[in-house]
C-alpha cells in the first residue's frame, strides 16, 4: 500500500468548496472521480484544509492510499489529463504511511485579496473583494499586531464550528501593497477555525475604513463575542497559500 501525496491548486468559483457532498460540485469529489477514473480504485482522500464555497488554493495538499503500481509522473500526468481545467496537481509524492494531510500540519498560510478602487475589476472579480471607500492601510497594520500570539479567537469564529478548543496561534499576519489597486493580508498560522480568516480580515478593514479603533480589535478579541466581529469578507478573496510540515 502506497502513500500518495498531492500538492494542488484550484479555481474555486464554481465549487461547494473542499469537503465533498452528495449533490453539488467539490474539489474533494472532484479529485476522488479522477482518482477511481486512473487507477479503477475508490480511495479515501484527505485534504489539509477544507475550504469554504468559492475559496482557492495555491498549494492546498492531500493525501490517498493505493495498491496502485502508477508512477508518480503518471499520477501526476494522469489526473492532470483527466480533471477539469480548474483544478491542478502541480506534484505528487510517496510519503510514510504515517503522513496525514491534515493532522501532520504544522501551520498553514492564507492569503486575501483586496482590490481598493471604485469598481470591481472585471478580470480578477472572482479573485478579490473589491472595497470601494479608500483603506487606511497604516491603521490595518496597527490592528493586525493585536491578532498575534496563541489567544483564544471565538470572537471570529462562525457558528457551526466543532473545534474542541477556540485557542489558535498566529505566527504572521502582514498587510502589503501588491499591484496597483490590490492590497494583500497574508496570515500564518497553526490552524484557524471555521471561517476565522475572513472574520479577521472583515474586522481589519472595518478598521482600514475608520470605523473602529487599531485598540478596538484588541477589545474585541477580549470580549470573546461573535457579535462584535461582525463582518465576514465575502470568500472569492481568500486564497490557501501554503501548508507546512
Amino acid at each position: 500500500m502506497r502513500n500518495i501525496k498531492l500538492l494542488l491548486e484550484y479555481d474555486g468559483t464554481r465549487y461547494a468548496g473542499w469537503q465533498i457532498q452528495s449533490s453539488k460540485p467539490t474539489v474533494q469529489g472532484t479529485l476522488i472521480h479522477a482518482i477511481k477514473v486512473l487507477t479503477g480504485e475508490s480511495v479515501k482522500l484527505v485534504g489539509a484544509s477544507r475550504t469554504d464555497s468559492g475559496v482557492h488554493a495555491m498549494g492546498q495538499v492531500a493525501n490517498f492510499t493505493t495498491t496502485s503500481g502508477i508512477p508518480l509522473y503518471g499520477i501526476k500526468r494522469g489526473l492532470n489529463s483527466i480533471l477539469p481545467g480548474d483544478i491542478a496537481v502541480k506534484e505528487a509524492e510517496e510519503v510514510p504511511p504515517e503522513f496525514h494531510a491534515r493532522r501532520s500540519a504544522k501551520s498553514k498560510t492564507y492569503l486575501y485579496r483586496i482590490f481598493n478602487r471604485d469598481y470591481i475589476p472585471p478580470l480578477a472579480r472572482n479573485r478579490c473583494w473589491s472595497v470601494f471607500h479608500p483603506l487606511n492601510l497604516e491603521l490595518m497594520r496597527q490592528g493586525a499586531e493585536f491578532f498575534l500570539g496563541k489567544k483564544d479567537f471565538t470572537s471570529f469564529m462562525a457558528s457551526g464550528c466543532d473545534a474542541r478548543t477556540t485557542v489558535r496561534e498566529i505566527m504572521e499576519f502582514r498587510v502589503d501593497e501588491a499591484e496597483e489597486g490590490f492590497i494583500e493580508i497574508t496570515v500564518r498560522g497553526t490552524a484557524f477555525l471555521r471561517h476565522m480568516v475572513r472574520i479577521m480580515v472583515g474586522t481589519l478593514v472595518t478598521c482600514g475604513l475608520g470605523k473602529i479603533t487599531p485598540e478596538d480589535i484588541g477589545r474585541i478579541i477580549e470580549a470573546r463575542d461573535r457579535t462584535l466581529a461582525n463582518v465576514t469578507a465575502p470568500p472569492q478573496g481568500l486564497f490557501l497559500k501554503e501548508v507546512e510540515y
